[in-house]
């Protein structure tokens, strides 16, 4: 299966980093990027064949080592 890398922009502030999404296929190179405002995104790679779709929570996160 193959690895995506999701990305968000650098910025100096916390609201400059809330401003969109991008997301890449490591193997394929496909890429799309999502504008500010969604709560969750799909992403397709025509390479692949997968959609891969991501939940974006910028309020109640926790660290997963919390569910241990």
């Amino acid at each position: 299966m193959s690895t995506y890398t999701i990305e968000v922009p650098d910025g100096r502030s916390e609201r400059e980093r809330e401003r969109g999404i991008r997301v890449v296929c490591d193997e394929h190179g496909e890429h799309q990027e999502f504008q500010p405002g969604y709560r969750s995104v799909a992403f397709y790679c025509d390479g692949c064949g997968f959609e891969v779709e991501i939940g974006l929570h910028d309020d109640d996160w926790r660290d997963w080592g919390e569910r241990c």
